[in-house]
Order: C-alpha cells, then structure tokens, then sequence
C-alpha cells in the first residue's frame, strides 16, 4: 500500500470547485489510477490542513499516478510525496500508543417505520461525536481515553451529485488525539479500510504518527 501527499493550490479556481465539492474531487482521485476493468479498490483520501496549507492525503493499494491532478489543482513545480505504507503496518504491536486523526462522518441509524431500514442521521454535538468513536474504537481494535482525544473540526458537505435534485448532506468531525492498539488485526483493518461511511467523500482515513 501507498500514501501520499500533495499539496493544494487554493488561489486556483479549479482547486477552490473540487474542495467544495467532494465529488468532484473523488473523480479526480479515481482518475490518478490505471486500474484493471472490474471492480476498482477502494482508495481512502481526505483533505488536511498543516501550518495554513491544504493537503490532499490519499491511501491507496496502487502507486498513484498525480501528473494530471497536479496540473489541476497544484501550483506549477509542485510534486507529490509518495511512502510505502507496508512499512509502517509491519511495525503495528498490541499495546503500543499513537497520536492519531481522523476525519469521519459519524453518524447513526433511527428506525421511523417499523419494518423498514432506519433512516440515518449525523451526529451534530461533539459529546455525541464524541461517544460515536468510542464505541465503533471497539470494533477496529484500538482503545480510547477520553480525556486524551477530542473533535478539532467540524463540518457539513453540501453538494449535488448529477441528475439529482436534492442535494447530498455529509457531516464531518475530524478527530485528533492518542490510542492504544487493542487487537492487531481489526487496528491494521481500521488503518486499512477506513472508519464508518462517506469514504468515497474524503471521510474514514485514520492516520497515525509519533509513537508514544
């Protein structure tokens, strides 16, 4: 597995359309592949901002190639940093500390009719946000203290996808903080496949960094 980096151009006109809309961006992801027909692998991606620059963060099974969305949505010279992730999964231990961040749409499930699927809804206040990654930490095999993470960011995307009226509603709660690995294996999934929904909109990519 890769991941990569690439710094964003926000005075571009193209830059500023694709940040608004997260399905523009997607596009534009997918087309960084030469993938194989058949179904395409999952690419996990998110938009970071560091030090006052906005990043594109993109995790992928294939090495990307970024010559056309650079000359989309970069600045003249600039060129993206590629890292083979493998090496950082094979250093994953039970028990070991990590500062984190994730970018999620956390969100739950209420059933309006009974016998029909629940309707689901995003979480709006950060205690819920909050007890939302609590409980699905759990489920990725990796333990939380709450006194050691928190919501930095939030957010709701708007935007339409073609041919549809309504427009499409993501809320977005970028979390940051310390976990401690709990199984291995469900850990090295969740940095894998991504936490919750709304992966192909820029959510669900959990990067760690500074062991502690």
């Amino acid at each position: 597995m890769y991941l990569s980096r690439v710094k964003l151009d926000e005075h571009r006109y193209s830059t500023r359309r694709a940040v608004a809309s997260p399905q523009v961006l997607h596009a534009s992801v997918e087309n960084c592949f030469n993938s194989a027909l058949g179904e395409k692998e999952r690419k996990l991606w998110r938009l970071d901002r560091l030090r006052g620059n906005l990043y594109l963060l993109l995790l992928s099974h294939e090495k990307p190639d970024f010559i056309n969305f650079c000359g989309q949505y970069c600045a003249e010279g600039v060129q993206e940093e590629t890292k083979d992730y493998n090496n950082l999964l094979a250093r994953i231990q039970l028990g070991q500390r990590w500062r984190f961040r994730l970018r999620a749409n956390a969100v739950h499930s209420v059933m309006e009719e009974k016998g029909k699927r629940g309707k689901v809804y995003a979480h709006v206040t950060v205690e819920q946000q909050r007890d939302w990654l609590m409980k699905k930490s759990q489920l990725c095999g990796f333990g939380l203290d709450e006194r050691l993470f928190d919501v930095v960011e939030t957010d709701h995307l708007r935007f339409r996808r073609a041919g549809q009226k309504a427009p499409v509603i993501i809320g977005v709660a970028v979390f940051e903080g310390e976990l401690e690995v709990l199984d291995v294996t469900l850990f090295t999934q969740a940095l894998t496949q991504g936490v919750g929904r709304a992966k192909a909109y820029g959510c669900g990519l959990l990067t760690i960094a500074g062991r502690l």
